[in-house]
């Protein structure tokens, strides 16, 4: 992780991420100076969160969206570990964690999780973890999966049967092939979306079949419309509603 944790973050500067390699998607901090309604969105990927109160927490894998209250003077710093890693690295097979949202002790040792937490703290990857980069097949089906190739033409380059790659898929990264694609294609959607472009525009270049499609997808990955969506990552609306007070999530 380039620079000290949190280097870089004031009070109008609440969230930076830096770009990681090997089964680090990235690592990211974020402070508030008042309260904060955040909503999280799917992205395929598990971190290690820790607050600067200690609390540290595990979030898996997921297809459901959540919008977070963060109390103002809130700090929290992650480590997001790629789909396809995320046995390997956790020790824990995928399905075990998807959807979780719980302390690290639930899953690790006490001391195994003070451990972990001060190193994700520092910015370090923790020595009390795997790095191994998971199964081969599994990699190269979520990159094929992440650029937008059909599944029968993923399942065929990995050299598996579909039936195969879904039990790959369950084992090592906690979401189906299919629930991936879906992931990947909205994730693409959000890319070109923040990027400016016409929602319809960036409908087809992520791959959605029409506006209906990327309506009903997006309800469901982010609980509200495209539309909403956008304004609220553009910083012209707040999240709102009953998800308002929801569980600790990814960020």
């Amino acid at each position: 992780m380039p620079g000290e944790p949190g280097a870089g973050l004031n009070e109008t500067d609440a969230y930076r991420e830096w770009p990681a390699s090997g089964v680090v998607r990235c690592w990211w901090a974020q402070r508030t100076a008042g309260e904060h309604l955040q909503r999280v969105v799917p992205d395929g990927a598990a971190d290690l969160i820790v607050a600067s109160t200690g609390a540290a927490y595990l979030v898996g894998p997921t297809l459901s969206p959540a919008v977070h209250r963060l109390p103002a003077g809130a700090e929290l710093r992650g480590l997001r570990v790629r789909p396809e890693a995320i046995a390997a690295v956790l020790g824990l097979p995928g399905h075990e964690v998807r959807d979780a949202v719980v302390p690290l002790t639930a899953v690790l040792p006490d001391a195994v999780a003070r451990v972990v937490a001060d190193s994700v703290w520092r910015g370090q990857f923790p020595a009390a973890l795997t790095p191994r980069p998971g199964d081969a097949r599994v990699r190269h089906a979520v990159r094929r999966i992440w650029r937008g190739d059909p599944l029968d033409s993923v399942a065929a380059g990995a050299g598996v049967t579909g039936r195969q790659l879904r039990r790959l898929f369950t084992e090592q990264a906690g979401l189906g092939p299919k629930a991936l694609q879906r992931v990947a294609r909205f994730q693409r959607f959000l890319r070109h979306a923040d990027s400016g472009g016409a929602l319809a525009v960036a409908a087809a270049a992520a791959g959605y079949a029409d506006q209906a499609h990327l309506t009903r997808e997006t309800r469901e990955l982010a609980g509200v419309t495209p539309a909403v969506l956008t304004r609220e990552r553009h910083g012209r609306a707040t999240p709102d509603g009953p998800g308002a007070a929801s569980v600790f999530r990814v960020f």
